[in-house]
């Protein structure tokens, strides 16, 4: 019993050629069922969107380097400063009503807002700063000026929920 290796098979000699002198070709009949059908051709291009051009090439040495123009990223600094701002105005509000009532409780809601709007006005400087060196890069100069603005206006109700609460003390 001779048992051959599966790893190392023994090499067989090929076939002869066949003679094609007796074979004829053959023609190509109907489609048969179930065999696909050429896909339909691609409709043409259209051209390029006007309001997007084409990069400008630029070449070093001889060789062309593209730089493609990217949309500007949103600051995130801005969308937090907007976010802050709105906390610490509806921290501020509910203060300026349990501020008469509850001095400790306005004093609470004081903290709290002044330290979110000192936050939203801290994001606010740093995030315009951050969109006017980017020069297009960063966008969001609108959300940065009114998370500006909200927390401005949300220190001012944080200094009036103090006032209001250090004059029920006394």
């Amino acid at each position: 019993m001779t048992s051959q290796d599966p790893y190392h098979p023994q090499l067989q000699p090929p076939p002869a050629p066949v003679h094609q002198a007796h074979m004829q070709p053959v023609q190509p009949g109907p489609p048969v069922y179930g065999h696909p059908q050429p896909y339909p051709q691609a409709p043409p291009f259209y051209a390029a969107h006007p309001y997007w051009s084409a990069p400008a090439p630029v070449t070093i040495d001889g060789f062309a380097i593209v730089q493609p123009r990217l949309k500007p990223i949103p600051s995130g600094p801005a969308v937090g400063s907007l976010v802050a701002g709105i906390g610490a105005v509806l921290g501020a509000v509910p203060g300026l009503l349990f501020a008469a009532f509850s001095p400790l409780a306005g004093l609470t809601f004081f903290m709290s807002a002044a330290l979110f709007g000192l936050g939203s006005l801290f994001l606010a400087i740093y995030a315009r700063r951050q969109i006017r060196a980017a020069q297009g890069g960063v966008s969001g100069k609108g959300v940065a000026l009114t998370g500006l603005i909200i927390a401005i206006v949300a220190l001012a109700f944080a200094a009036i929920v103090g006032l209001i609460s250090l004059a029920a003390t006394m």
